[in-house]
């Protein structure tokens, strides 16, 4: 113990001789490099006080400096002198006059201290270097553990932590102070959980027990609810005689990892699945061209079988000009690195095949093409039928071409998009000149076209509609235009077509048929009209005799002036009323320019009437009428209108002629918004097929000879021109009833 304190005591040291040992010294004191050596300066005795260790020792601050060296002996405290002039005479005089209590080192002493101390030194400084470089290399591995994205924990045989790696304090929020001494249990991981203690399940049990490294994976249910997987590796940690001093642990999260497989794994069974029920023939090829995957498709398409294909190129499994052509876009797809399209005709030995194939690269994570996807579908059938389309189309531009009929399509905003050569033929117009213009300017008015538009646009279609078109030079064509919706393959309306045709001739027929029609009319009402006449022209006639009587009996002059002023307003009053009876007969039967009025159905029932009236009470027949009052007007050709009237009501007079007594009931009445004329009889009524056909021209219900079967077909052909509908309800023994249903005017 008093040694320990004698070692610790601190010299008190002066030194003879200031030159550069002096210095030396000097400075290794204030650097405290002496190592155990503990010692101060407290003197320095020199000659020459310019001398470098002298000038030394002045800058920091030697208590005592002195040209004798004696002077030193009296510092008190003073433990040593160190002689360093190298002078025996100094050494010897030093030794005989320093106080006992002083030891002395002389000059040689001096040097081996200096060179014990130089050792010592290099000593240290290995030391130094060699705990830098241990130093180093711990940072090293520390920043090699600190790099790794692993969680790593290091633990001594207790289970203690002792260290662990910058992952797994940041992962788990924790300081290294958190943790170092706990043991591992204790620490609850976010990757891996809670630990769980069994024996069995513990990496540093298996790891201490067999000294190798231990693997295993983890499942646990996270703060959130979530399912995480961790990889857990334990290795041994060895101490310099290979014996397992504890265990360094890498944790890993694989949940991300485990989630891409499984979904790499379902991805490949839908790829198989896709392979396997694809109806394209699907196939991959490697860079070399050569196939190394084919689904059944590919094999009932082109013969041949996964062991004849797989490995084989197309040269290999096909006649060259088939193998060329299935090879081409390859080259393609890979320069392009993109997907090819392409249609293309193989020749194979069952027949000529029509395939539309895409062909794509398959790139790896770096995007550099490693195979080829080829998907081929068999358009053989559509490919067929595209050219018997195309046969079709030129077939039916050839009849468009051919026909007289004039054939206009027009696109949604009404301009004309085609323009056939019937239609050139017929309207003096080239094509050229009128596609692209309002299909409007060849009607009379562009009201006339937006009616008909307007019934197209709300899903039916015109048909047979009578009007005129206007030719280049201003005159009129007599047309008969059925005008319908153009619409798309899916289904859409694009426009419309319109189909005139050039009805001059028939327009000239019809006309002449309709007089005879018309006259046919006037006989039938010959037997009203002359009991209209008769009436007036038998009062005329008493009248103008009883006056004849007064003038033969020679009556007075008064008397015969007061019967004439009497009897001629009578006379004025019946000649008029038959200049009405046959001014009403005259314009029916005339031919007269026609246009279209707001009429009254109630008015024009009542006008022909009369006219019927005759021929009804000859045959027994009772006219009954029932009108619904303040029905709107409708907008029509009137008379053609009572035309329609005279023919449903005549038909019904002659259908009850040779009964005893018949009815026939005249009504009007709202049907939803339309006007509805009810025409109804109680005679035989009508077979059903003759019924089914009735509307058709020269079907008749009369006996050979009573008609011409057009009467019914004129009737149906002007109610439709106004918009309007004819109906007929009739079973054989039950009458017949016909209704004439019409729009009303528009603005009513």
């Amino acid at each position: 113990m008093a040694q320990n304190q004698e070692d610790a005591r601190v010299l008190q040291a002066a030194i003879v001789g200031g030159g550069k040992g002096c210095e030396s010294i000097l400075k290794m004191v204030e650097n405290d490099t002496l190592g155990r050596f503990r010692m101060i300066i407290v003197g320095v005795a020199e000659v020459d006080l310019n001398a470098r260790g002298v000038v030394y020792a002045k800058s920091t601050n030697i208590p005592h400096i002195t040209t004798d060296y004696k002077e030193l002996y009296a510092i008190e405290g003073l433990d040593v002198i160190i002689e360093l002039t190298g002078l025996a005479t100094i050494r010897d005089e030093i030794e005989a006059t320093r106080p006992r209590h002083v030891n002395l080192i002389d000059h040689f002493g001096a040097r081996l201290f200096w060179n014990l101390h130089q050792a010592e030194k290099r000593v240290i400084r290995q030391r130094i270097e060699m705990q830098a470089e241990v130093e180093q290399e711990r940072e090293r591995i520390a920043q090699i553990l600190n790099s790794i994205p692993d969680e790593i924990v290091v633990m001594n045989r207790d289970m203690q932590i002792v260290d662990a790696n910058s992952s797994f304090l940041k992962n788990n929020h924790l300081e290294i102070g958190d943790i170092r001494g706990c043991h591992c249990y204790e620490i609850e991981q976010t990757i891996r959980g809670e630990c769980q203690i069994a024996v069995d399940n513990c990496p540093f049990s298996r790891v201490m027990r067999e000294g190798n490294p231990v693997p295993l994976v983890r499942k646990h249910i996270d703060a959130n609810g979530h399912i995480r997987y961790a990889a857990i590796v334990g290795a041994p940690l060895l101490d310099k005689d290979g014996q397992v001093e504890g265990m360094i642990e890498m944790t890993r999260d694989i949940t991300k990892r485990l989630r891409m497989e499984e979904e790499l794994a379902a991805r490949e069974l839908r790829l198989q699945q896709f392979m396997e029920l694809a109806p394209l023939a699907t196939y991959i090829k490697n860079q070399a061209g050569q196939y190394i995957d084919i689904n059944p498709a590919f094999i009932k398409m082109f013969g041949r079988n996964e062991k004849e294909a797989i490995g084989k190129s197309d040269l290999e499994l096909f006649p060259r000009r088939a193998a060329e052509t299935m090879r081409e876009g390859d080259r393609e797809c890979w320069h392009k690195r993109d997907a090819v399209s392409l249609e293309s005709e193989v020749d194979l030995d069952n027949g000529t095949l029509f395939l539309s194939t895409v062909k794509f690269p398959i790139v790896d994570p770096s995007g550099k093409p490693t195979a080829l996807c080829g998907l081929s579908k068999d358009v053989t059938r559509e490919k067929e039928a595209e050219i018997k389309l195309v046969e079709t189309r030129k077939y039916l531009q050839q009849i468009l071409d051919d026909s007289p009929v004039i054939i206009i399509t027009t696109d949604l905003a009404g301009n004309i998009v085609s323009f056939n050569p019937g239609a050139e033929v017929s309207l003096g117009y080239k094509a050229e000149e009128v596609i692209g213009r309002p299909a409007s300017g060849f009607y009379h008015t562009h009201e006339e076209r937006r009616n008909l538009m307007r019934k197209v646009n709300s899903g039916s279609a015109v048909r047979d509609y009578s009007t005129e078109l206007l030719r280049k030079d201003g005159t009129p064509v007599p047309v008969s235009i059925t005008l319908s919706q153009l619409r798309d393959s899916d289904g859409n309306m694009i426009g419309t077509v319109g189909m005139s045709k050039d009805i001059s001739h028939r327009k000239v027929l019809m006309n002449q048929i309709l007089q005879s029609e018309r006259m046919a009319a006037v006989g039938r009402l010959a037997s009203g009209v002359a009991h209209e006449i008769n009436n007036p022209l038998a009062i005329i006639s008493e009248i103008t005799g009883f006056i004849g009587d007064l003038i033969r009996d020679g009556d007075p002059p008064e008397v015969l002036l007061k019967e004439i002023h009497k009897g001629f307003p009578k006379i004025l009053d019946q000649v008029r009323r038959g200049r009405t009876i046959t001014r009403r007969m005259l314009d029916f039967a005339r031919k007269t320019e026609s246009r279209i009025v707001v009429a009254s159905v109630n008015s024009a029932l009542d006008e022909i009437i009369p006219f019927l009236e005759k021929e009804a009470q000859q045959e027994n027949i009772t006219l009954h009428r029932a009108y619904a009052q303040e029905l709107p007007p409708v907008a029509v050709e009137e008379m053609q209108l009572q035309e329609v009237f005279i023919n449903l009501i005549t038909n019904a007079i002659h259908a009850l002629s040779g009964k005893s007594e018949g009815n026939i009931w005249l009504t009007t009445d709202l049907l939803d918004t339309k006007v509805r004329i009810t025409i109804k009889d109680d005679g035989p009524g009508i077979d059903e097929k003759v019924r089914q056909r009735l509307f058709d021209p020269f079907v008749s219900t009369k006996p050979t000879g009573m008609g011409t079967g057009l009467g019914l077909s004129i009737c149906y052909g002007i109610v439709k021109r106004f918009d309007g509908e004819i109906r007929v309800h009739s079973e054989k023994g039950m009458g017949a009833t016909f209704e004439v249903i019409l729009p009303p005017a528009a603005n009513t």
